[in-house]
C-alpha cells in the first residue's frame, strides 16, 4: 500500500514577466515544494519575492512557463476549477453594493449550498471571523481589516478540505491577527490542509508547521522552525530570514 499524495505539489515551477523596456523579469525559479494533508505551510519573503505569482499559478490563474502544480496527485490545468479548495487573493475586492451577509450568500450560491442552508451557513462563517454583528452593512462602509475578515470568511465556504490565502491578515490589527491565527489553528485541528503567504515572521512561526523562505523567486529554505534555526546557526526566525535576503543579494 503506498501513501497518499501530498495534498499540493509543486515541481519545477518557473515564471517570468516583462518588465519595463522589455527587460525579463523572473518572478518563480524553479520553484518545489508540496504540503501534506493537515499540514499547515507558511511561505515567507519580503515585497516582490514571488509568492503571489507562487498562488496565482497554484490557483490557476496564470500559466508557468516551466513545471507543474498537482492537487492530490492530478496536474492542475490553467483555469480549470480547484474543487474543494477555499481561496482569499492579496487584494480582496468584494463587490461593494452588497452587504456582508449578501456577500456570503452569494458564494454559498456559487458553492452549490443549497438555500435553505446558506443563512445558517453564512451566519456561522461570519461568527468564526468577528462580523456577525455588522452582517447588514454594506461592504463599501467596511474598514480593511473588516473586509479582509469578509474575504476570509468566503474563503471557508463550503468547508473545503484544503485553504490557500495570500497574505490572510492583512490590514487587522494585533488583536484581529491573533484571532485569525488562532482560528487557522483550530482550522488545522479539525483537519484542513493550509498553505498561505506572509511578511510577518511572527504569524509564520506560531501557526506553521514548516516555513518556506522565498527571495527573489527562489526557495532558499523549507523546512520546521528548529530545522531552519538548526541548518543556519541563528537564534530566531528574524536572523534566518534577513541572513537569507543578504546572501540573495550578495
Amino acid at each position: 500500500m503506498t501513501d497518499k499524495p501530498p495534498v499540493v505539489a509543486l515541481t519545477h515551477l518557473g515564471k517570468t514577466y516583462k518588465g519595463k523596456k522589455k527587460t525579463i523579469v523572473t518572478a518563480l525559479k524553479d520553484l518545489s515544494f508540496s504540503v501534506a494533508q493537515g499540514e499547515i505551510v507558511g511561505l515567507l519573503g519580503p515585497n516582490g519575492a514571488g509568492k503571489t505569482t507562487a498562488i496565482k499559478l497554484m490557483m490557476g490563474f496564470a500559466v508557468p512557463d516551466a513545471g507543474e502544480v498537482r492537487f492530490h496527485g492530478n496536474i492542475q490545468k490553467f483555469a480549470e476549477p480547484r474543487p474543494n479548495t477555499g481561496y482569499l487573493p492579496e487584494s480582496f475586492k468584494p463587490n461593494p453594493h452588497l452587504t456582508v451577509k449578501e456577500y456570503i450568500l452569494f458564494h454559498c450560491g456559487l458553492s452549490g449550498i443549497s438555500k435553505s442552508r446558506a443563512a445558517q451557513e453564512a451566519d456561522t462563517l461570519l461568527g468564526h471571523v468577528g462580523m456577525d454583528i455588522f452582517a447588514h452593512r454594506k461592504i463599501s462602509d467596511l474598514s480593511k481589516g473588516m473586509g479582509q475578515r469578509v474575504g476570509l470568511a468566503q474563503a471557508f465556504v463550503g468547508n473545503p478540505d484544503l485553504l490557500i490565502l495570500d497574505e490572510p491578515t492583512s490590514g487587522l490589527d494585533p488583536v484581529g491577527r491573533s484571532e485569525m491565527i488562532d482560528f487557522l489553528i483550530a482550522q488545522k485541528q479539525a483537519g484542513k490542509t493550509i498553505f498561505f503567504c506572509s511578511h510577518i515572521l511572527s504569524e509564520v512561526e506560531r501557526v506553521c508547521d514548516r516555513i518556506g523562505i522565498l527571495v527573489k523567486g527562489e526557495l532558499r529554505l523549507l523546512d520546521t522552525r528548529d530545522v531552519l534555526l538548526e541548518q543556519t546557526d541563528s537564534k530566531d526566525l528574524d536572523e534566518v530570514f534577513k541572513k537569507e535576503v543578504l546572501c540573495a543579494q550578495s
